[in-house]
């Protein structure tokens, strides 16, 4: 127990660093993920995102992400995809089209799972002001799911990931773009289904300082 709270304090610390910006919301995201597997090593997913300001008041963004994921070994996948990007402003809609590659992992460990991923973005991103401009970014993320209880022969799961945004510069990882750092709980409902619930803080480094997002 003693190490899981020593990696809860140091995500949180991580998080906060940028905590003295400019702006903070208070958000909720929704996402439903869908996965058609091809064979024993093959999936196609789809996600939709939807993400909206002021807790549901006014949409933010709307993200439409298919994408083909390889299992190339026990716990490793290779995965490609799309992601279209909405994003409402109060200059008009800025769309995004961007292809991604990731390579992920999830390895049990004693009691727990510790999950994460690598991911490259090339980003399109075009505004009703602004021509066409091209972005490239890396994320990381790692994290790790703790089983609490079980419930009619289903676990609940507690989790917690860090994932760290880098704009590229040059072919390297340049600058900060943004943090997640997302504490919640993970319910299998059935063998098709499971729902993810919780807090997630997200800083975003914005053209005027730091955008801090509270969100669940």
């Amino acid at each position: 127990m003693k190490n899981y709270l020593f990696i809860i304090q140091n995500l949180i610390l991580i998080q906060l660093f940028p905590a003295f910006g400019q702006e903070v919301q208070s958000n909720a995201w929704n996402a439903f993920f869908t996965d058609f597997t091809l064979t024993s090593s093959t999936t196609i997913r789809t996600e939709i995102h939807h993400r909206s300001v002021d807790f549901y008041s006014t949409t933010d963004q709307i993200l439409f992400r298919p994408q083909i994921r390889f299992k190339i070994a026990p716990g490793v996948s290779l995965t490609a995809g799309y992601t279209y990007v909405m994003t409402n402003t109060t200059l008009g809609n800025i769309i995004e089209n961007n292809a991604w590659q990731q390579f992920g992992f999830i390895f049990p460990f004693k009691k727990l799972r510790f999950f994460g991923w690598i991911r490259t973005e090339q980003r399109f991103i075009k505004s009703s002001v602004e021509n066409t401009i091209f972005e490239h970014r890396i994320r990381f993320r790692s994290g790790f799911g703790v089983p609490l209880l079980e419930i009619k022969r289903k676990k609940v799961e507690f989790i917690v990931f860090n994932e760290v945004f880098m704009n590229f510069k040059e072919g390297f990882p340049y600058n900060f773009n943004q943090n997640w750092t997302l504490l919640g709980f993970e319910k299998k409902l059935s063998n098709r289904a499971t729902i993810i619930s919780g807090f997630q803080r997200t800083s975003v480094n914005g053209k005027k300082g730091y955008i801090n997002k509270n969100i669940w």
